[in-house]
């Protein structure tokens, strides 16, 4: 690891455990003990350092959502796992950006842009592989259904502790339901027979 991605992953920690406003330029040097005209040396200012350290933080957190996901599962349970994982893990995502939006506002709008767009081609690719597999419609738009679906799926993870359920009903409930109903929407038969397999799995773990 270089010089240059120890300081960014360093600071990526901070952010996470101390927030984006607290992050002080002075405190990342000292705690890794160079001079703070060595890092301006690295990143030119504050902004280009978070800026660097946030992207590392989002794929570290999508590193670890992989790593989560069952490796039985394939097909559309792979992406329910996936979902779950990713909403598992929305707390600090959303500490995070909410931080950035309200101190760094160009910066939030360069990050999340970027992060919409690599999650926009991902969900893309999952989905015309599952059309040839026979498990999603050909019938379907797929780019107003992954625009419609990371939207959704977006929205519930940022209000994620700030939703307000029926009784009984927690938000990873709420999210699974949201989830599912979407995919039966554009399922094929056998897409549907996987996703019902898969319901019947949960309920009985």
């Amino acid at each position: 690891m270089s010089k240059r991605e120890k300081v960014i992953k360093r600071a990526a920690e901070m952010i996470a455990e101390l927030g984006v406003k607290s992050l002080r330029v002075d405190d990342l040097a000292s705690d890794l003990g160079i001079s703070k005209r060595t890092l301006y040396e690295m990143f030119g200012d504050k902004e280009e350092l978070l800026y660097h350290s946030i992207k590392h933080l989002l794929q570290s957190e999508a590193n670890e959502i992989q790593a989560a996901v069952v490796v039985e599962q394939s097909g559309i349970p792979a992406l329910f796992e996936t979902f779950d994982a990713m909403m598992a893990r929305s707390a600090v995502r959303k500490r995070v950006t909410e931080n950035l939006a309200k101190f760094y506002p160009e910066l939030y709008e360069r990050i999340m842009t970027e992060n919409r767009d690599y999650g926009l081609t991902i969900l893309r690719e999952k989905l015309n592989s599952l059309v040839k597999d026979g498990l999603i419609s050909e019938m379907v738009n797929i780019d107003l259904s992954i625009t419609m679906f990371y939207y959704t799926s977006m929205g519930l993870m940022r209000r994620h502790g700030r939703l307000v359920l029926p009784n009984g009903v927690s938000e990873l409930e709420a999210f699974r339901y949201t989830i599912v109903n979407f995919f039966r929407g554009i399922a094929t038969l056998k897409g549907v027979e996987q996703i019902d397999a898969y319901i019947a799995q949960k309920a009985e773990n």
